[in-house]
């Protein structure tokens, strides 16, 4: 199996590619920003990218939706030490195939990364965080939420503002307003106050 490791520490990269080898599989490339993630995972094609969230500046859940958003794209691992609602929800919605806590065993990071390219979800996180990305996943399913919904939904759940969703997805103030409507009248909500 080909993995890419997305992480912006050198020292995370070169302890996970220690471990990842051991267990037989290929690191086909390394990188420590957005721009070098994107660049390799179209260059190199890899099985399975195993992407922190934070990246310095740049955030790993515009990096995995990108990622998935490539022909053929390849599965994507978050492997990260943040938790948090927002988080999840952020990196459900963007697409990730498996969500990691950095803490962890070696054994349980090589079995993830081989269930991941296998075709399984795999969410290794405490019991409420586990549930919390379940329930999001479930509802914008049954939503029905299209990906550009998917997407605004995301930044919402960061309690952006439609100006800043507008900005970040390159869309209109407008567009953003009737997307927000649709989510809202799909999830049955009367305001945004009730997502966040």
């Amino acid at each position: 199996m080909r993995v890419l490791l997305v992480d912006d520490h050198p020292t995370v990269r070169f302890g996970l590619k220690h471990l990842l080898e051991s267990a037989g599989d290929e690191v086909t490339g390394e990188a420590g920003n957005a721009a070098d993630a994107l660049r390799l995972a179209g260059e190199l094609r890899p099985d399975v990218v195993l992407l922190d969230l934070r990246l310095g500046q740049d955030s790993g859940i515009e990096v995995c939706r990108e990622i998935k958003a490539l022909p053929d794209a390849p599965r994507v691992l978050v492997f990260t030490a943040h938790t948090g609602a927002e988080d999840i929800a952020g990196a459900t919605l963007a697409g990730a195939d498996g969500y990691l806590h950095k803490g962890v065993a070696g054994e349980e990071l090589i079995g993830a990364v081989g269930r991941t390219h296998a075709g399984s979800r795999v969410w290794l996180l405490p019991a409420a965080e586990e549930a919390a990305a379940s329930r999001i996943e479930e509802v914008s399913g049954q939503a029905r939420l299209t990906p550009k919904e998917r997407e605004v939904f995301a930044l919402v759940l960061k309690r952006r503002t439609n100006a800043e969703i507008a900005k970040e997805l390159y869309i209109s103030l407008y567009t953003v307003k009737n997307h927000v409507s649709s989510i809202l009248r799909k999830l049955g909500l009367k305001s945004r106050r009730e997502i966040s």
